[in-house]
């Protein structure tokens, strides 16, 4: 066990592990959160818990591996660039309509669940995100040569370098996060399935936490191995998850597990959809992070990510509240493509295609070696 969590994972058990529990959870949504805004959506509408749950999760598999510590930047810069991207992968969130119904889990995993229940949207999605990546990348490449060195190197104060102090933490952390179930276990006003629904999602988003952590799941690092350093560690992680989850998601179809996802039939705005997209590839650059990769590196002890997280939702809030004053004036209509690519494509050719392409491009890149 020592060893298993004494190393990053590779593919093969991050995509297996992340595409089981995004169908335990898709099996979760249609219990307590597919119904109406009940005490579960609600509490996981809520960024902090949901955030923080997600956080705890990495934290408790970099500690365990002994990997967790304070990591500051030696300049004041990456902190500056943490905020802008985390503020522009923000607004092109709610500008896309990837991150404007909730946090929950599904939302965050998006770019995997979306391809892989055959979503026009996650596809559209993943182009422009690439793309926005690619941008970025140049861009970051050509701008970081240009900034002037200077020695401000930011000091860690030294209780948080104690090993000593982060095993006082991490286990405060457990206590607290404890005593807080316990809390709820107790209040008369939740009743015992929202009891329930609540632990559930509270030991989903510590899983997802703990396995993304493990598997180094991050856009940002994998538009970086891309564009950057040309390898393709975290690229063929996230292919084989999706590569996975199309498989059990239409099994449970075929087995009338769950209902099949419910979206619109057509792709609303495709242009505000494509603007989006590439401001959150471009943004997750200079974040050093996406949504989940921000989060599990958080856990690990990063603050340039907590600054991104913070930019983040920043960025999300500005561009609901600027939504919310436009409401009534924006008419919404269908342009015609759709949502469903079951409309062109019938699910077992999907999965057939999606397959020999997946396998094809994990043995062309099997050789490539990890470089983040």
């Amino acid at each position: 066990m020592k060893g298993i969590l004494a190393r990053h994972w590779s593919y093969l058990p991050t995509g297996l592990m992340l595409a089981a529990l995004l169908i335990i959870f898709w099996f979760f949504n249609q219990s307590y959160l597919a119904a109406g805004k009940g005490v579960v959506a609600q509490f996981l509408e809520n960024p902090i818990p949901t955030f923080g749950l997600i956080i705890f999760g990495a934290y408790a598999g970099a500690f365990i591996s002994g990997e967790f510590c304070v990591k500051v930047p030696m300049t004041f810069e990456p902190l500056v660039f943490a905020a802008i991207g985390g503020f522009l992968a923000g607004v092109g969130a709610v500008i896309a309509g990837m991150s404007v119904q909730s946090v929950v889990l599904f939302n965050l995993a998006g770019i995997f669940t979306l391809p892989a229940f055959m979503i026009t949207q996650g596809w559209i999605y993943g182009v422009f995100m690439i793309l926005g990546g690619l941008v970025g990348s140049r861009l970051l490449v050509w701008i970081m040569p240009k900034i002037p060195v200077r020695k401000r190197e930011i000091p860690v104060p030294e209780p948080l370098r104690s090993k000593r102090n982060l095993q006082i933490m991490f286990f405060a952390v457990i206590a607290v996060m404890l005593l807080f179930v316990l809390i709820l276990m107790v209040l008369p006003r939740f009743t015992f399935p929202d009891k329930m629904g609540i632990l559930l999602a509270f030991l989903l988003l510590v899983l997802f936490g703990f396995i993304v952590e493990r598997g180094t799941v991050c856009m940002s690092s994998m538009l970086k191995e891309w564009f950057i350093s040309h390898s393709a560690y975290v690229w063929k992680s996230v292919l084989f998850t999706i590569m996975c989850l199309s498989i059990l998601y239409q099994a449970g179809l075929q087995l009338s597990l769950f209902q099949p996802i419910a979206m619109e039939n057509y792709v609303l705005h495709p242009e505000l959809l494509i603007v989006g997209s590439f401001l959150m590839g471009f943004g997750f650059i200079f974040a050093d992070g996406c949504f989940i990769g921000s989060l599990w590196k958080a856990g690990e002890g990063n603050v340039i990510n907590i600054i991104g997280i913070i930019g983040i939702l920043a960025g999300i809030g500005v561009t609901q509240f600027g939504k919310a004053l436009l409401a009534g004036q924006t008419e919404i209509v269908a342009n015609g493509i759709p949502n469903d690519l079951s409309s062109v494509i019938s699910p077992s050719m999907f999965l057939i295609t999606l397959w020999i392409i997946g396998a094809f491009l994990l043995i062309v890149f099997r050789r490539k070696r990890y470089r983040y």
